[in-house]
């Protein structure tokens, strides 16, 4: 079925494109939604000679796309998440995530428009791509920044120091008993 694209399609082509696609693919979504008509017809003629309209309402889509990608590069993206003492993530940080960052800064995108290799799994800068357009396209990094839970690493601290300042006052060397005590609170501690 030969089909003259109104307006862009990704994998198919831009704007005025004339493209050979499988019948019930364009009778059953791209005619209805309006993305393509009939390579035939007068409406194929009329569109034919509206290309030069259609020309510059892409070009200032993509003018516009453009503006929005400066924008973007200016922005600085951090995400705080539970991680372990390696750095590794409780979870991880996905489009979702990036999408949410995005409305928080007043951009609106959909979930295909985010290019993430993969779930982001582990403490530090992640790089990935965002699509505003089909012929624009942003390289944006996220900042993933881990949090121990910190009562945790404050009550580590306390016991060590309160044990310190006890073998400090007695002047003299931790009793077995208190060695064991102390390396089973800090195993504890890095297990949670």
């Amino acid at each position: 079925m030969k089909l003259i694209l109104t307006q862009d399609v990704s994998n198919l082509g831009v704007i005025g494109d004339t493209i050979d696609v499988k019948p019930g693919y364009g009778r059953n979504y791209l005619l209805p939604q309006g993305m393509a008509l009939l390579a035939s017809g007068k409406k194929s003629k009329e569109l034919k000679h509206r290309l030069q309209y259609l020309e510059k309402l892409r070009a200032g889509a993509v003018a516009q796309a453009q503006e929005i990608a400066e924008k973007l590069k200016a922005l600085t993206l951090e995400v705080t998440r539970k991680s372990g003492p390696g750095g590794r993530l409780f979870g991880s940080v996905t489009y979702r995530d990036l999408l949410e960052l995005f409305q928080a800064n007043g951009f609106k995108f959909e979930r295909r428009s985010i290019l993430l290799p993969g779930p982001i799994r582990n403490v530090g800068a992640h790089s990935f791509m965002v699509r505003v357009h089909t012929d624009v396209r942003v390289e944006l990094s996220v900042k993933v920044i881990g949090q121990q839970d910190a009562e945790q690493a404050a009550q580590a601290l306390a016991e060590q120091a309160a044990a310190e300042q006890r073998d400090a006052e007695a002047g003299n060397e931790p009793t077995l008993e208190e060695e064991e005590a102390l390396l089973e609170q800090e195993s504890e501690a890095d297990a949670a």
